[in-house]
Order: structure tokens, then sequence, then C-alpha cells
């Protein structure tokens, strides 16, 4: 049986290589989907999740999305690791490439008042982000937290480091931000075979608080069998404040087939 140390060592080791080899696509992490209920003793969970398509009228489309995640939960702690990759190519062009890779820790979970901790590196070419890395803590506020049903809310303080690029990769803006972060989030069962895990968050810098990237993320789980899930997934992302070449409002719907471990 693995040691926690030895765990977190591994899950550190793997979001490295994944920082290096996977690419992000938005800021927000749906992390409550992945959370376990606070009974558990001692368990290693996770997922891996595929989409890909092919298409062919005009022109060649191939679409490629997948995931991963890992969870080590304890009787009073929790750490996980996320991982998203999203991939369009078009008539041999690239269209999309994005992903992330998020790191987090939760501290005596199954109190009302619980701290956290989070790393997160990303990209997104089509915005023109070359790369976004943050470090951040944060207090978690429990509001419900039943079996089929849970509410937190979560507020905190984050370093974040970013640097974008035109699409000739001449022009550079990097900016180095102190900002705060809350989120609200809620998980719960529709069906007996379907769930919703729902998170959205509001971050500002503490002297522009009034001028947000306000980001949300959906998801609806319907469960297949006991190891296999169909995700519906919708991501919209509010800056009021975008770097060049990026709009103020964007979006992303998708759907994944993942296998639970």
């Amino acid at each position: 049986m693995l040691s926690p140390r030895n765990i977190l060592l591994s899950l550190m080791v793997i979001g490295s290589v994944c920082i290096m080899m996977t690419p992000a696509y938005s800021q927000v992490v749906n992390v409550e989907r992945h959370r376990m209920q606070a009974d558990t003793v001692k368990s290693l969970t996770g997922g891996l999740g595929i989409g890909l398509s092919v298409s062919k009228n005009t022109s060649q489309i191939i679409q490629l999305k997948n995931s991963a995640d890992l969870t080590y939960s304890t009787r009073q702690h929790e750490f996980l690791m996320i991982g998203r990759n999203n991939f369009l190519r078009v008539e041999g062009s690239n269209v999309l490439n994005d992903g992330f890779v998020h790191l987090r820790s939760i501290l005596y979970r199954d109190r009302s008042l619980a701290p956290e901790f989070f790393l997160q590196a990303q990209y997104n070419l089509d915005w023109g982000l070359k790369r976004r890395g943050l470090a951040g803590a944060a207090m978690r506020i429990r509001f419900i937290q039943s079996e089929n049903f849970s509410a937190f809310a979560s507020s905190g303080l984050m370093l974040e480091n970013e640097l974008w690029e035109d699409e000739d990769g001449l022009l550079r803006d990097e900016r180095t931000l102190l900002k705060s972060t809350t989120s609200i989030n809620v998980r719960g069962k529709i069906a007996e075979n379907l769930d919703i895990a729902a998170i959205s968050y509001y971050q500002a810098r503490p002297n522009n608080f009034f001028k947000p990237r306000f980001t949300s993320d959906w998801q609806l789980r319907f469960r297949i069998s006991q190891n296999l899930r169909f995700i519906f997934q919708f991501v919209s992302t509010y800056d009021s404040d975008p770097p060049f070449r990026s709009s103020d409002f964007i979006y992303n719907i998708s759907n994944m087939i993942e296998v639970r471990f």
C-alpha cells in the first residue's frame, strides 16, 4: 500500500509531465466533480476520458479531446490532479490547441471551514495564451452536504503569471497579477444514472474588483455502466479586460466518454 507521501510525490511527478505534454482550455476547473464523500478512509480513484471525431465535407475536420484525473482521499484530507486536452485541426491547419493541469489539496475536508491550496499550468493557442501559471490558497465554506447533494463556496487569493503573443509570435505581453478568487460549487444527483456538477469563478484584481474574469463550468454526467460514463460540458468565460486578440466572451460545448477506476 502506497503511503500518502509517495502518492503525493507521484501526483506531482505526473503533474509535471502533463504540464510539459498536455494543453489546456479554460481558467475554471470543476474540482467538485472529482471530490469524494467525507467518510472515505483511504482511497485512490481516477478516470480517463476521450472523444474523437473526424468529418469531411468541403474540408476535413479532426477533433480530439481527452481528460485524466486522480484523487487520493483520506478520512480528513484530499489531494487531486486534473488534466484536460482539446485539439481541433481543419484541412491541415490547427484551429484549437489548449489544455491545463491542476493540482489541489483540501485539508480537513469534513469541516465546515476547510483550507485549500492549488497550482495550475495551462495554455490556449487559440486565444494567444502561450502560458499561464498560478498558485493560490482559499478557504472553503460548506453550506450543504448530503448523500445526493452538496454546495460549497470558496474565497481566497492567487498569484497569476501569463504570457500572451500575437498570431506571428512577435508581439508579446507578459504580466504577473495578484487576484482574488471566489467560487460557488454545486453538485447533485438528478436521477438514478444522472448527476450534475457546476462551478462558477469570480476572479479580479483587488484594486479593480468590479472588472472581473467570470467563468462557469456546467457538466451533466450520465452513467452508462459502473465504470463507463458519458459527459456533456458547457464552459463559458467573460473577461472585462481581455488581452489582445481575445474577445471578452468565449464558450466551449463538448461531450466525452469517460472510463472510471
